[in-house]
């Protein structure tokens, strides 16, 4: 079912809230608000319901349900003052008071189905690796990766974000529930077999509605034409999807590659290794990606992988000599985005090697134009959340911590972006929701980070839930033996003082040592 009133729509199906052309970021709590209020506009809805609704009859505090109307009425256009569209009726409930209707013709289905923007979506699953050989996983997974960032680079395509589309990876599953559960109305899958010099790829372009296949092709060709054929399967996707792009457009989509062949294969068993998120894997990550630099100087992607593997080695605590390893980053970062300023994640890169320098305001620029560049760059808009509520700007960095959970549903990292808006909501002062939150990114992290954990205990803290708080001190030990207040107020890039005050003083009523 699809609602509308004013320029705004909500998409029951989809879980989405547009306006006009564009696409608001709500996070699920605000949009099951929103779905309960219009359904039920006849009448006032109670608070009561509200809570047994949204919150699955748990307590809540007054503050955090205003929160959420407050949230809701900003995403429509609305305020409290105004009351043009979610009326308040004082120690009765709330009332969606405008006029709306309802939309549920197949033909509308349909052509809402992955973007109530009217842009094609897409999907792009890990290509199969065919070739025997489990060391050549990077290989396949790196011809895929270059097509979703060719594709991601088109503003008329949506394209679903790397970590959410190669969930399936080892799987096979059903097209129409891929594209079910990612909102991609266009999956494209393929295989790839490497033998010596030569190499063989198959794709197919599938209708995700329907199941039918578009088009399918096989390309067998030696290793040196590997770009050749990537740009061709970009190009059959473009052609198919949005046939007026201009030719112009086409040509965004193409990647500023190295010509060395060798250079991009270390750059793909790097990022092989960055995805695994461990300190080895970033150690190894990190070598693979100054051979590739060595070999071509030039080579961009190379030296924005370095700058990311730095900052991550130094944000999980794992780099021995810190503020160096932040200055060799910001180096890598710099010179990628010299090298190919056209590249987004050129951008977040030096954005990411900004904040790992405690440079928080310098940090915001890149991560503004890796989004103008590519709206659908996840890192880009957590990242840019996370600046802006390090920085002091907690309200502000929800839209963006919340459009990265919508561009990748299914990202298994999820539990970064979730602790990122645990510590916001911490700042805001809203520690029922916060503790919410940082339950969930402990759930959903494949293997718990200190950053992860520290945000829960410190909106327990504050809650006064201190059974649960020690429990959570525990875990964060067993991961950092040494942690601390002091270790914590060294380590975190929380640049605002009254912010990193209350988020130390949760973790301080948490019973974390001082020293």
């Amino acid at each position: 079912m699809i609602y509308r009133f004013g320029d705004h729509a909500l998409d029951t199906e989809g879980f989405r809230l547009s306006a006009g052309d564009d696409e608001i970021a709500v996070e699920p709590q605000v949009f099951a608000l929103l779905q309960l209020l219009i359904e039920n506009r006849d009448r006032v809805v109670s608070k009561d319901e509200i809570i047994e609704h949204v919150w699955d009859g748990r307590i809540v505090s007054d503050g955090t349900l205003n929160s959420r109307i407050n949230s809701a009425r900003r995403a429509i256009g609305d305020d409290g003052k105004a009351q043009a569209v979610i009326k308040t009726f004082p120690r009765r409930g709330f009332r969606f008071v405008t006029e709306v209707t309802e939309d549920n013709a197949p033909e509308a289905q349909a052509a809402s189905s992955g973007s109530l923007t009217g842009k094609p979506s897409i999907a792009v699953l890990p290509f199969d690796n065919l070739s025997g050989d489990p060391e050549q996983e990077y290989f396949s997974d790196g011809i895929a990766e270059d097509i979703i960032t060719s594709l991601s680079r088109l503003r008329e395509i949506t394209v679903l974000a790397r970590n959410s589309s190669f969930s399936y990876k080892g799987q096979s599953p059903e097209i129409r529930q891929v594209s079910k559960e990612l909102g991609a109305r266009y999956v494209l899958e393929g295989s790839v077999r490497k033998a010596g010099k030569r190499v063989r790829i198959a794709a197919q372009l599938i209708d995700g509605e329907t199941g039918n296949q578009l088009w399918a092709e096989r390309y067998d060709s030696d290793l040196e034409d590997i770009f050749e054929l990537q740009d061709d399967i970009t190009g059959r996707v473009v052609a198919t999807l949005e046939p007026e792009l201009r030719k112009a457009e086409q040509e965004r989509a193409r990647l500023k590659r190295t010509s060395n062949l060798n250079a991009w294969d270390l750059f793909q068993r790097g990022m092989r290794h960055v995805h695994r998120r461990t300190k080895s894997d970033l150690l190894a990550a990190n070598d693979f990606f100054e051979q590739a630099t060595l070999l071509d100087h030039e080579f961009a992607q190379a030296h924005w992988g370095a700058a990311l593997s730095r900052f991550y080695l130094i944000t999980f605590g794992w780099a021995d000599e810190p503020r160096e390893t932040a200055v060799v980053a910001l180096q890598n970062a710099t010179l990628a985005v010299e090298l190919d300023p056209e590249d987004s994640m050129a951008h977040v890169a030096l954005g990411h090697a900004f904040l790992a320098n405690h440079q928080a305001a310098d940090a915001m620029g890149p991560l503004k134009t890796a989004i103008e560049i590519d709206p659908n760059n996840v890192m880009a808009h957590r990242m840019l959340g996370s600046s802006l509520a390090w920085s002091g700007h907690a309200s502000d960095s929800l839209a963006h911590l919340e459009e990265a959970l919508r561009l990748s549903p299914r990202d298994p990292f999820v539990g970064g972006t979730l602790a990122r808006l645990t510590e916001a909501h911490i700042f805001l002062g809203d520690f029922i929701l916060a503790a919410e939150l940082g339950e969930k990114a402990v759930r959903h992290r494949q293997a718990p980070q200190i950053w992860t954990v520290v945000g829960l205990a410190s909106a327990l803290g504050h809650l006064g839930r201190s059974e649960e708080a020690r429990r959570v001190c525990e875990q964060m030990r067993e991961i950092e033996p040494g942690i601390s207040c002091a270790w914590i107020d060294d380590k975190t890039l929380i640049h605002h003082q009254s912010y990193r005050d209350v988020y130390l003083d949760g973790l301080r009523k948490a019973g974390l040592p001082e020293n």
